[in-house]
């Protein structure tokens, strides 16, 4: 059984909070006046016996002593009219006394008390947020300034921050680093534990086959990289073995670029008619071996996110995974990741790893959400841009990513810009 008080300023108010809150099925329990309005204790799944039980001490209280005379009550001792958890037989001094028993059962049975929190208390919470925030940072500042003492891991810290990786990731390696390792070394350990933080699948993500759609927000490659997946699957397999299937109705064109992929490819494309049409066709597909599921690319504040990927539950033997561009902010990246969690994705496969100079980003909110990293993608070149993630050798890339970015354009870079 659980219990809760409801305050609110007329007894109209104070019921709808608890249909609101409790359904319909809800028990008033008691109701009384309290300073700036009325005060309602109600229950869900009601236990009668539970609470003659809880209040058979405070019956025999009630019945061993005499009721006070209604002249004799404190004055503003009066309640709203209630309706009780069992039936009561009509008025009498046994009702009463059940009744009082049932308040002094109540009383012993600690609930939370709904009420506006009082300004001052609100003002304290928030002063103690702020310190707290404080405190957080200077303990962090502290922590930077004590590892920068160190020649070596002060140029570990610069490094990280230059390729992108977030402060406290950057902290945390570089705190493993021995303050006597020299430069060649220590560098080598920052490499090293960056790439053991990063999770990798063991096997290939596509070996069991099976129903996998790639979701994500819009512009990131979902459907580039259902096609580079279907290539590298069929080169070791057959076409024939691969169906394609989108559920954009959403996007001009986004249809038909799968389907150009389809006959690119030799694989059938099938369209599912929006999500809700999946499920039916995905029995269908059932001989495939892989169906690769291109969905509609989704704005991550889509307040639709969450219902847009309800199917997914309908769907049987569906598996996702989550595409992000590399070359976003991290704060972005953060946020993509926390708003497609409805779309439950076994990993993420990163994209525009050609389009960055700042990988440690994307790498570090893999990282800090423990994300198993499937595939890289690196161009538009179907199959050949798109590889298996392996730790080490992504680490390495940070750095050439970073000389890629950093070099001045050519002349022949400007002239096929102006052409």
């Amino acid at each position: 059984m659980r219990i809760k008080r409801f305050q609110a300023p007329d007894m109209r108010t104070a019921l709808r909070l608890v249909r609101d809150e409790q359904g319909p099925h809800a028990v008033i329990l008691s109701s009384s006046h309290v300073d700036g309005g009325v005060e309602v204790v109600a229950a869900t799944d009601y236990d009668e016996a539970l609470m003659r039980q809880a209040m058979r001490p405070a019956l025999d209280v009630t019945q061993a002593k005499p009721e006070a005379p209604a002249a004799e009550r404190p004055a503003g001792d009066q309640t709203l009219p209630e309706v009780h958890c069992r039936a009561v037989a009509g008025p009498g001094a046994r009702a009463r006394r059940e009744e009082a028993a049932e308040r002094a059962a109540l009383r012993a049975i600690p609930v939370p008390v709904t009420q506006v929190e009082d300004p001052a208390i609100a003002e304290v919470r928030r002063e103690l947020a702020a310190m707290r925030e404080m405190i957080e940072r200077e303990m962090g500042r502290f922590a930077e300034e004590r590892l920068r003492g160190v020649p070596v891991r002060a140029q570990a810290l610069d490094e990280l921050a230059a390729y992108g990786c977030e402060v406290e990731l950057a902290r945390s390696i570089v705190a493993s680093i021995p303050a006597d390792a020299d430069r060649g070394r220590a560098r080598g350990l920052m490499l090293g534990l960056l790439a053991k933080s990063l999770v990798i699948p063991a096997r290939d993500p596509l070996e069991q086959g099976g129903v996998v759609a790639l979701v994500g927000p819009t512009g990131v490659g979902k459907t580039t990289t259902i096609a580079k997946l279907a290539a590298r699957y069929a080169a070791a397999r057959s076409p024939r073995d691969v169906a394609l299937v989108t559920t954009d109705t959403y996007r001009v064109g986004g249809r038909e670029q799968l389907a150009t992929y389809g006959r690119l490819l030799g694989m059938p494309v099938f369209e599912a008619g929006g999500e809700q049409g999946l499920p039916e066709l995905l029995d269908r597909l059932a001989d495939y071996p892989l169906v690769l599921v291109d969905t509609a690319g989704l704005g991550q504040r889509d307040r639709a996110l969450a219902a847009r990927f309800n199917w997914m539950g309908a769907a049987r033997r569906l598996r996702s995974w989550l595409v992000l561009p590399a070359n976003a902010q991290a704060e972005d990246l953060d946020e993509v990741v926390r708003r497609f969690r409805c779309a439950a994705p076994e990993g993420v496969i990163l994209t525009k790893l050609d389009e960055t100079g700042r990988l440690g980003a994307a790498l570090s909110v893999v990282i800090r959400h423990r994300l198993p990293l499937g595939y890289i993608a690196d161009g538009q070149r179907v199959p050949e841009d798109l590889h298996r993630a392996e730790a080490h050798r992504l680490v390495l890339r940070l750095g050439e990513l970073r000389r890629a970015a950093e070099q001045p354009v050519t002349t022949t870079e400007k002239a096929d810009a102006a052409a």
